[in-house]
């Protein structure tokens, strides 16, 4: 029998409760109770719940497991008998980074955790408005349109911001992948203009229309804009203050020095590394790049002044 992974969790945390509450219990009884395939159930609690804990991870703040003649007991961690109580700060990220599912999500989608802020807004005495999270979304009926055509397979017609050439395009896409970077939204799918896969902020579409036309590509069900395996690779050297940015990057190679970093990473495009170098500031370095890319360090810093002056 094979259970999804948040199914699995489900379970799991459904039954540490009651076990402890019935002061021990047959692993037959649990399984039963809580429809656990008995060999998942046996190495989830011990290879799973026997290391839950909080920092510093001693035994005392670590959760108890006995098995001892299929009987089972769970004893919390002492951490586990204080209140929970959440800081001011713990209980804004939260808000916030609920909101932010909930700008993307549909209302059939959010169910649980509509309902998980509703409580949390009544039990800090907030309402809804509390909080305004904004995101670069673009207008309301942007990532409405977009989803409608991910889940029918059509394409919709764009006209598009690119901030990199600084010009409007009129597109054609297949969106099939959402997924939201630094406070912005993006969709990724086929562009029928570039012939090829690509990745578009939702706020800078300035108009969507919905089309009849079928998807001409398969979905890849995959986040990847472009085959890492078959990227070009560059060398960039860092000061160790700035290597919070490599976060998330898919590093080849990485050697880290007293004072500096040295990575190996996959170039997805020219313009991708010449804006990862201006976020790296003007002590990183490019030690090393593919013939076929060049970065211009100081025409790209002179565009975005100009910018800023206009």
């Amino acid at each position: 029998m094979k259970i999804a992974a948040k199914d699995r969790m489900a379970r799991l945390i459904a039954a540490i409760p009651w076990i402890v509450a019935q002061d021990g219990a047959s692993v037959d009884d649990i399984a039963e109770r809580f429809d656990y395939p008995r060999d998942l159930l046996l190495g989830d609690l011990q290879d799973v719940v026997f290391f839950v804990g909080v920092p510093p991870y001693t035994p005392d703040t670590l959760i108890e497991v006995t098995i001892d003649d299929d009987m089972v007991w769970i004893s919390y961690a002492d951490w586990f008998s204080r209140p929970m109580r959440l800081s001011g700060a713990e209980i804004l990220s939260l808000l916030a980074a609920g909101e932010t599912a909930l700008a993307f999500d549909t209302q059939d989608e959010a169910g649980a955790l509509a309902r998980g802020l509703t409580k949390l807004r009544l039990a800090t005495g907030s309402d809804a408005n509390t909080i305004d999270v904004q995101l670069g979304v673009g207008s309301t009926d942007t990532l409405p349109t977009l989803r409608s055509a991910a889940s029918a397979a059509t394409c919709v017609d764009i006209s598009y911001y690119s901030f990199g050439r600084d010009e409007h395009t009129e597109r054609r896409i297949e969106p099939v992948r959402f997924f939201m970077d630094e406070g912005n939204w993006y969709v990724g799918g086929y562009c029928h203009r570039a012939e090829a896969e690509r990745v578009f902020r939702v706020d800078r579409i300035d108009s969507i229309s919905k089309t009849d036309v079928a998807f001409s590509q398969e979905p890849t069900g995959s986040d990847e804009t472009f085959a890492m395996a078959d990227a070009p690779r560059a060398t960039l050297h860092l000061p160790v203050e700035r290597q919070r940015l490599l976060d998330g990057l898919p590093i080849d190679d990485r050697v880290d020095h007293e004072h500096h970093v040295v990575v190996t990473v996959p170039v997805a495009s020219q313009r991708w590394l010449t804006q990862m170098m201006v976020r790296l500031g003007p002590d990183a370095q490019l030690v090393d790049a593919p013939n076929t890319i060049s970065v211009d360090l100081a025409a790209t810093a002179k565009k975005i002044l100009e910018r800023y002056v206009n």
